[in-house]
């Protein structure tokens, strides 16, 4: 039991490494999807998702579709995921 609890810490350190939407420019946050074509960002406390340059990044049977993260620049950048097909934007 005292190996899970042991976990949990390099667990949470692990997400706070990852860039956060909120503390970038839309900019930059296109800057960064663009110069590794999917990167997972951090877009809120607890939100975490893959953004990608192109439906080449993404998984056979899935499609981009248009999403929107806060950045210090705009409450609504613009950014594609990967997506079922068929899905629809909320």
């Amino acid at each position: 039991m005292l190996m899970c609890f042991a976990l949990i810490p390099a667990a949470h350190a692990q997400t706070r490494r990852q860039p956060d939407t909120t503390k970038l420019t839309c900019a930059q946050t296109h800057e960064l999807i663009n110069r590794f074509g999917r990167i997972n960002l951090k877009s809120g406390p607890h939100k975490f998702d893959r953004y990608v340059t192109n439906r080449s990044q993404c998984f056979t049977g899935q499609t981009v579709r248009t999403t929107f993260v806060p950045t210090i620049d705009s409450k609504r950048c613009s950014v594609l995921i990967c997506a079922e097909t068929g899905h629809r934007n909320n």
